[in-house]
């Protein structure tokens, strides 16, 4: 029975004779039963009794009870006798973890002729993987990763990819292979990092790794053509094409993508331009020209489609009825009338605009009256228009919802009208010259002289932002919070430094007093152990004396003395000789001693005045160290105050405002040419697109998600388009099938987005190290088998000169990315080690455990710094917050905990659902994102933990 638990093989069951003509294939025939039955058990990491069952060579070689397999002898093989069940040996066992089975006769049949015919090797072909659509329902999220500004986040549902916006809250895509298939791989997204900076994307799943390639159209200014003498421009909404008026009255089309004149309406308005205004949808273009004259046009086909010459229309129906009477009361009549009708002409334009439903023209004039035309039918003249009373200095038009319309006006007034009875809806106090409306009119958004943007709500009239700031600024900022934080660590790292050599001193300082005080107690006792040996020098002398004497004597024995006594004599004389010796030596060796202890004590007190000296200069390094942190930390406390004030700055005066078609930005064309945006839930800046003076502009959101600013000089600026991230590359796959062995469980950029690690392995056999450079795509270096089980998580160290590695062997280790030479070696996980990260100045690495255990490890002892406890079920992923000792992780126990690398808890987010698996955080902490098994990717207020917003699949 011994014989059995030492050999331990997985297989069984009885003998059944199968007879083959054509000899068998190791790897074809052989090696798939036993892969099922016997490999899980006896491979390279569980080996089993000292047996691997991998190769047949190794089967030869056997195990703890000598080969398994005699080559041409089955009958000899005790790999056919445990797989026989024979009395001795019954493998598999029964209830085996391994879920292994015996082995039926067939099988058995088989494997008794292979040995038979020499247990031969063969080739292994690779397998082709038969491919099968993931269900719909299978939608976890896996991996989770953020841009370094923290703008955008990224997680894989299932096999596909979803990238937010996490300054909009809104989803921006997917990341597809093409636009009739939605997955990015076919198999699950088990990792996921974006590059520094964004610009990329990787991926990994089974067997191969992708990188997507960010495209962004950028910001852009285009001057007018001079010769086309433009005085009034505006974009159409879809931003593709420019309207706009020449100084001789004609009307040009211009595309807005290539500038070209693609249409001209020449003559299309008498006298100057005062104003125009395109529809809503589009189509019909709106021109008013002094003295008063309106016109519509189409824009499609250059036609106009009606004309008003008359600002009050029913004035002048009257003084025509006046003037056909005969009399002389109708006379005058008529000439008051004609008076009337043409000071209404010089009656000044101050907004022109269309209601939201393109039926209605708008018009504000310096009456302080708002008339509201009717569109008429092609050919058909305008009828009265209604008067709106009550508005004054009416500067700007806003409509989004049908029947209403948002005004702004000198009176420092936003008004909301219904313009079928011409009644103010709701009013608040704004002073403002240019306003803008929300697609679903739950907003406003309005512009001051002085520069001002402001969000209301419209509803009630609060003032929800006073939008000021650019993105370049919020960044700077970031910048030098994340400088602040990384100079206080190294504060508290170099303090720290100093108190532990500070404190190693006192202890040297009582063992240089011993040292002093042994030199002297040797000192003072050395004189007395210099006298005490003449003394005994000259017994040892005189008892020598006596000694030749004695022998002397017995040569000749004197009268009177028999050789008895001689003999006696002379044994007494040696004896007191020896003793006499001894004294003397012992003497000798205590000066020694004496002189070695006073030499020794010296010695030590010299090394420790030396140590001591070395700590003093220690000291003094790391209290100039803490000193140089403190003053950087200070010189970037006050930029970070005076960029706070720069951002407090009001900006340049806006000319017109825009709403992106989602409600989720406000942009406002300036002044100065610049397009500034932000985010209408957080009033975050978002774009800062330069451009050229102008004194007029009009302002649409395109298609791509990009604001189009047109000055009335035919000057347009536009902001960057929407981001989205396209494949540019596939490592591994079909055309690679050797890069990777097995699924790709993490991927990671090192800090110069120069070099892509991915990590992954044969599961329970290698973890394997991949190094790609970025730029070629080519492989850099392949550490094979550096783990003995998967890697599951990498992390470059800041600097980019280490990597780290965990998995599944329970292991972490660092390596040096230059020559692959493993620096440490990390063993205190008992589960597959999930998550690496490296804080900011790399002297700390925390690693995630599948023993719901998190460790922090000090690697400038390369010692556990910490055993961080407090999860019931394993911890998935962690990272440092920023440049700060604090780490977000996620784990299966419905908790995403923020801890300190000291083991402090900071937060804890809970009632989760179970089984969060990635977490990340933007930089300063205040945003938190984790997904998990439920397929929600959840966002929170890194302050004080409260869900912002939760994105499901869509």
């Amino acid at each position: 029975m011994k014989a059995i638990s030492q050999l331990g093989f997985c297989l069984g069951f009885a003998l059944i004779p199968i007879f083959a003509a054509a000899e068998l294939d190791f790897y074809r025939d052989i090696y798939p039963f036993l892969k099922t039955n016997c490999v899980s058990c006896h491979n390279k990491t569980t080996t089993k009794a000292g047996l691997n069952m991998e190769t047949p060579k190794l089967m030869i070689k056997g195990g703890d009870n000598g080969p398994s397999i005699v080559p041409g002898k089955s009958s000899e093989s005790l790999l056919v006798e445990a797989s026989a069940h024979s009395d001795f040996i019954e493998m598999p066992p029964s209830k085996n973890k391994a879920g292994a089975r015996p082995l039926n006769g067939a099988e058995l049949a088989k494997l008794k002729q292979w040995i038979d015919e020499g247990a031969k090797s063969s080739t292994q072909e690779a397998r082709e993987v038969v491919w099968q659509a993931l269900s719909a329902e299978v939608d976890p999220i896996y991996s989770v990763t953020m841009t370094d500004d923290g703008r955008y986040v990224a997680c894989g549902r299932g096999n596909r990819i979803f990238v937010y916006d996490l300054a909009l809250r809104s989803l921006v895509g997917e990341v597809t292979t093409s636009a009739e298939d939605p997955s990015a791989h076919r198999a699950l997204v088990n990792s996921l990092a974006f590059s520094p900076g964004g610009d990329r994307l990787a991926s990994g799943s089974f067997r191969e790794v992708k990188i997507w390639k960010k495209t962004q159209a950028p910001a852009s200014t285009r001057k007018a053509d001079p010769a086309l003498a433009i005085v009034a421009a505006q974009s159409l909404p879809n931003g593709k094409q420019i309207v706009a008026a020449d100084k001789n009255g004609a009307v040009v089309i211009i595309d807005s993508a290539s500038g070209k004149v693609v249409r001209t309406v020449e003559k299309a308005v008498s006298g100057k331009v005062v104003a125009l205004s395109v529809s809503p949808d589009g189509t019909r273009l709106a021109l008013v020209s002094s003295p008063w004259n309106l016109r519509i046009w189409n824009l499609a086909d250059g036609e106009k489609i009606a004309e008003q010459g008359m600002l009050d229309p029913a004035l002048e129906a009257r003084r025509k009825a006046a003037a056909a009477k005969d009399d002389e009361v109708a006379k005058k009549a008529a000439a008051d009338l004609s008076v009337a009708a043409a000071k209404s002409q010089e009656t000044a334009m101050t907004a022109l605009g269309w209601s939201a439903d393109g039926e209605n023209i708008l018009t504000a004039t310096a009456d302080n009256q708002i008339r509201v035309w009717p569109m008429p039918a092609p050919g058909a003249a305008f009828a009265a228009p209604k008067i709106v009373t009550g508005a004054f200095g009416v500067t700007g038009f806003a409509a989004a919802v049908p029947g209403q319309v948002v005004t702004c006006g000198a009176d420092n007034k936003i008004r909301i009208w219904n313009l079928s009875d011409g009644k103010t809806i709701h009013q608040f106090e704004a002073a403002a010259k240019c306003v803008a409306v929300s697609p679903d009119g739950k907003l406003i958004a309005t512009g001051t002289a002085d520069g001002r943007v402001l969000l209301w709500d419209a509803a009630e009239g609060k003032q929800l932002f006073d939008l000021r700031g650019t993105p370049q600024l919020t960044a700077k900022m970031a910048d030098l919070q994340k400088t602040i934080d990384r100079e206080k660590l190294e504060e508290a790292f170099q303090k720290a430094r100093a108190a532990a050599i500070t404190a190693r001193d006192k202890a040297l300082v009582d063992l240089l007093k011993k040292a002093k005080d042994a030199v002297v107690a040797m000192n003072k006792r050395l004189p007395e152990a210099k006298k005490a040996i003449p003394p005994l020098k000259e017994a040892r002398v005189a008892a020598e004396k006596k000694v030749a004497d004695a022998e002397a004597a017995l040569k000749t024995p004197p009268e009177g003395k028999t050789v008895k006594m001689l003999e006696s004599e002379l044994e007494k004389a040696k004896v007191a000789l020896q003793a006499a010796e001894t004294k003397e030596n012992d003497a000798v060796a205590a000066l020694a001693a004496f002189k070695s202890n006073i030499t020794d004590a010296q010695a030590n007190q010299k090394k420790i005045t030396e140590t001591q000296a070395a700590n003093a200069k220690d000291v003094a390094a790391a209290q100039a160290a803490e000193a140089a942190a403190k003053k950087h930390e200070t010189e970037a406390t006050a930029a970070l105050t005076a960029a706070k004030k720069e951002a407090a700055v009001i900006g340049p005066k806006p000319l017109a405002l825009a709403f992106s078609a989602d409600s989720t930005q406000i942009a406002a064309s300036c002044v100065d040419g610049s397009i500034q945006a932000w985010t209408i839930n957080t009033g975050t800046p978002l774009e800062n697109a330069e451009g050229t003076a102008i004194e007029s502009a009009s302002l649409v959101v395109r298609a791509d998600g990009s604001f189009l600013s047109v000055g009335g000089n035919g000057v347009q600026s536009t902001t960057a388009s929407n981001a989205r991230w396209e494949l540019e590359k596939v490592l591994g796959g079909e055309k690679q099938p050797e890069l990777f062995a097995d699924r790709v469980e993490t991927v990671t950029f090192s800090p110069d987005g120069k070099v892509l690690a991915a990590g992954g392995g044969e599961p329970s056999r290698s973890g394997d190290i991949t190094l790609f450079d970025v730029a070629s795509n080519g492989v850099m270096s392949t550490w094979k088998e550096c783990h003995a089980d998967s890697v599951i998580s990498l992390d470059f160290s800041p600097d980019g000169k280490r990597l780290a590695s965990g998995a599944a062997d329970k292991i972490a280790r660092i390596y040096e990315v230059e020559t692959g030479k493993q620096l440490n070696l990390f063993e205190g996980h008992t589960h597959y080690v999930n998550d690496v990260a490296f804080r900011s100045d790399g002297r700390v690495l925390a690693t995630a455990g599948g023993d719901g255990v998190v460790n922090s490890w000090d690697l400038t002892i390369g010692e556990r710094k910490k055993k961080i406890e407090g999860w019931t079920k394993e911890v998935t992923s962690l990272e440092f917050i920023g440049a700060t000792d604090r780490i977000v992780t996620s784990a299966g126990d419905n908790l995403v905990r923020i801890v300190t690398d000291a083991g402090s808890q900071v937060r804890a987010i809970s009632k989760l659902p179970d089984f969060m698996q990635a977490a990340a955080s933007t930089a300063d902490g205040k945003i938190i994102v984790a997904g998990g098994e439920d397929s929600f990717l959840r966002v929170w207020n890194g302050a004080d933990g409260k869900e912002i917003i939760a994105f499901g699949m869509q």
